[in-house]
């Protein structure tokens, strides 16, 4: 039995199922604020996507009906799927109109998807063209997409904007950056004169304290406990090879993921990621000391056919390892830890010794520095840094070298 528009309107949150389902995939989300949105449940792929197809009372429940069957075969009324990303492919090769081809004022979803096409060439991965177009559909275009540029007033934003703020205040200051830079363009193209996205989030909603999360890491002294588990640990072989090596060169998942066979040194000391594959920007060298250097060789040994990429899969999406394959693999040991806590402790190791500097830290972990001191430091401290990373393979390590799979494939043919 499906719900009625009594029980929309007595919904209150914390008073039942944060999703209550009126059948055939649509459901009334009801928000921790008190917003209600009608969602439709759409499994493409074996993946559940949720689309917002408006809020309550502004949609009544018989025209959210009506939409999710339209969503459902195909077609999301009101919501633009992403262009041009692996999760969303394109609805058709035409390419969006630029503004000074509009002969008549755009609206919002309209000039919104001319600045999402001049933006996503500059964005660094999939995941963040998803971001960039998501969070507008999810919490702008519903309440204002329908509606044109010059019409929009600061109030509106601030309305459609408030039950974020409440419960994602990231995700408010990062939505609220796209739609100004949505006007700025409008601006520049001299479709407005006036941003009404040009306002303070502080000042609309009050302040805010931001609570700063860090990744869950195990303690130092637990890590060599950890690498003995993982040389037996239940997984392939390129997973435990990808969580040794992210361990032992304290890389970010992401840089290791997409390694390539060229980014290593013919002799192998040196591991180089280029700049626009680092989050900050900058091209980083690593020292790749002796136990590293058997992993890239176990690596190397079973490196799949017809792809650059040392952790490649060709018959996957990305073409590489799942992001998250180190992260499952990790938390069989323990569900409370991260992969990339493992830098956390490498840090603090690295400061418990008290042997290496500062920037030598640092660099190995290539935090990003203020824009001063980049400019002026240009030194990378590669060779400052292989003594601290040898110290720290073989604290880790014991002093043993993982296995060789190159060993243990000759010992199987000699027998």
């Amino acid at each position: 039995m499906g719900l009625t528009a009594k029980q929309i309107e007595a919904a209150r949150p914390g008073a039942g199922p944060e999703r209550m389902s009126d059948g055939n995939g649509l459901y009334l989300r009801v928000y921790k604020s008190g917003r209600k949105a009608f969602q439709v449940r759409l499994d493409e792929d074996g993946k559940t996507r949720w689309v917002t197809l408006g809020n309550f009372p502004d949609m009544a429940l018989k025209e959210a009906r009506r939409a999710a069957a339209l969503a459902r075969a195909g077609e999301e009324p009101g919501q633009e799927r992403l262009p041009d990303t692996p999760e969303s492919p394109p609805a058709s090769n035409a390419s969006p109109a630029l503004a000074d081809e509009v002969t008549d004022m755009p609206t919002l979803r309209e000039f919104a998807r001319v600045w999402f096409e001049r933006k996503k060439p500059g964005l660094s991965n999939g995941k963040h063209v998803n971001q960039n177009w998501q969070t507008l559909r999810d919490f702008v275009l519903p309440d204002l997409g329908d509606m044109r540029l010059d019409q929009i007033r600061q109030r509106d934003i601030v309305r459609a904007l408030d039950p974020v703020w409440r419960e994602k205040h990231e995700t408010a200051r990062r939505t609220l950056g796209r739609v100004n830079e949505i006007y700025e363009l409008a601006k520049v193209q001299e479709l407005v004169e006036v941003n009404p996205a040009d306002f303070s989030l502080k000042a609309a909603f009050g302040p805010y304290r931001r609570q700063h999360k860090h990744h869950a890491a195990l303690p130092f002294e637990q890590v060599p406990a950890f690498w003995v588990w993982l040389q037996d640990a239940p997984c392939d072989e390129m997973t435990r090879q990808l969580a040794m090596l992210l361990i032992l060169t304290a890389k970010r998942t992401k840089e290791a993921r997409s390694a390539r066979w060229s980014d290593f040194h013919a002799d192998r000391t040196i591991w180089v990621t280029s700049q626009e594959r680092m989050k900050m920007r900058r091209p980083h060298r690593v020292p790749l000391v002796r136990q590293t250097r058997v992993i890239i060789d176990n690596l190397d040994l079973i490196r799949p056919t017809g792809t650059d990429h040392v952790f490649g899969k060709p018959r996957s999406k990305t073409g590489v390892i799942s992001e998250n394959a180190a992260l499952n693999l990790v938390q069989k040991f323990d569900p409370d830890i991260t992969m990339h806590g493992f830098r956390a402790s490498f840090r603090t190791w690295a400061r418990k010794r008290g042997r290496y500097g500062f920037d030598v830290m640092e660099l190995a972990l290539a935090h990003e520095k203020d824009q001063l001191t980049a400019a002026y430091e240009r030194d990378d401290l590669l060779e400052e840094r292989r003594p601290m990373m040898a110290d720290w393979a073989d604290f880790v390590t014991t002093g043993e070298d993982p296995a060789s799979l190159r060993a243990q494939l000759a010992d199987k043919g000699g027998r």
